[in-house]
């Protein structure tokens, strides 16, 4: 007796991807990844970043950070706090986005070495650095540091972040032991002196253009304020950098730096309870940890006349 033939499965057949669950009010992350005292370790974090010879040659060939700084900077800012604070529906969408906004970005860098964007070391090391970034911040400039069971909890929540990203959990190592033996070994092992790095270290800390805001304030004053403030930012860069880091870059840390970096722990840690909430936080971190509707959808709401 025959039997009908089978028809091949499709595509359409395969069982739905799950949907990674996105962070809420009741992580750690959702308290810290918003708070503006993260902007201190901003500039290691974009070393780490792209001191990986992947990232680094795809921002230097892709990226406008150095025709269109702060707009590059908004961008980047932007869409760490959607995918973070966007809620269980819009954090995946932005994640699947953000994924695809990179699948064309690849090439060869100077060394003659091919690289893509979603290659997946590159991609999860970016997502590891801010990780580091958070513990250090806490530890450096906050009243106190993350307990050992905070750093613990931190640490599964941003590999739950991770996954919202679309990184697989074998790119990420499993516990926050691995994490630390990982990064050291990046560091030390994996991470170069480039010249998206360099950009960032000798030109991006010293001097920059002026935002578009600012188009009516006079170039001298606005290079003399940079400067100043860049030497701050600069201080602090070097401060948090990873020994192995520093090494790499010749950055001499001596006593005299480390006095200074000592005043500005002092002058940070004593204004931050000054501050109040909307200052403290960024707009959508802020919105999110009091419950407020983000205010891009309240201007929405505004225009169709459905104001809440």
């Amino acid at each position: 007796m025959e039997t009908a033939a089978r028809p091949a499965p499709s595509a359409a057949d395969a069982p739905a991807k799950p949907i990674p669950k996105a962070l809420g009010p009741d992580s750690l992350a959702w308290q810290h990844a918003g708070d503006n005292l993260q902007l201190l370790m901003a500039g290691t974090t974009l070393v780490l970043q792209v001191a990986h010879p992947v990232v680094g040659a795809g921002v230097g060939d892709h990226s406008v950070f150095k025709k269109d700084p702060w707009g590059r900077l908004k961008r980047t800012t932007d869409w760490g706090l959607r995918l973070l604070y966007g809620g269980p529906v819009k954090a995946p969408i932005a994640g699947q986005a953000l994924r695809d906004m990179h699948r064309n970005i690849k090439g060869q860098d100077d060394k003659g070495r091919r690289y893509f964007a979603l290659d997946p070391e590159a991609y999860a090391w970016v997502h590891m650095t801010t990780y580091y970034a958070m513990i250090t911040t806490q530890k450096l400039f906050a009243k106190q540091p993350f307990t050992a069971l905070e750093e613990i909890q931190l640490y599964e929540e941003w590999l739950q972040q991770g996954r919202v990203l679309g990184i697989r959990d074998a790119d990420m190592p499993a516990d926050v032991s691995a994490f630390w033996d990982y990064f050291d070994n990046m560091v030390r092992n994996r991470l170069e002196d480039t010249d998206t790095a360099r950009y960032l270290l000798d030109v991006s800390l010293t001097k920059v253009k002026k935002p578009p805001q600012l188009k009516l304030l006079p170039t001298s004053i606005w290079d003399a304020a940079y400067a100043a403030g860049g030497s701050f930012a600069k201080l602090a860069c070097y401060a948090t950098m990873p020994d192995a880091l520093r090494a790499k870059y010749g950055v001499v840390w001596d006593e005299k730096a480390q006095k200074r970096f000592r005043r500005m722990q002092r002058v940070v840690k004593a204004g931050l309870p000054l501050l109040p909430d909307k200052i403290r936080y960024m707009l959508p971190a802020y919105e999110a940890l009091k419950g407020i509707p983000p205010h891009y959808e309240r201007k929405q709401h505004e225009r169709t006349g459905l104001a809440a």
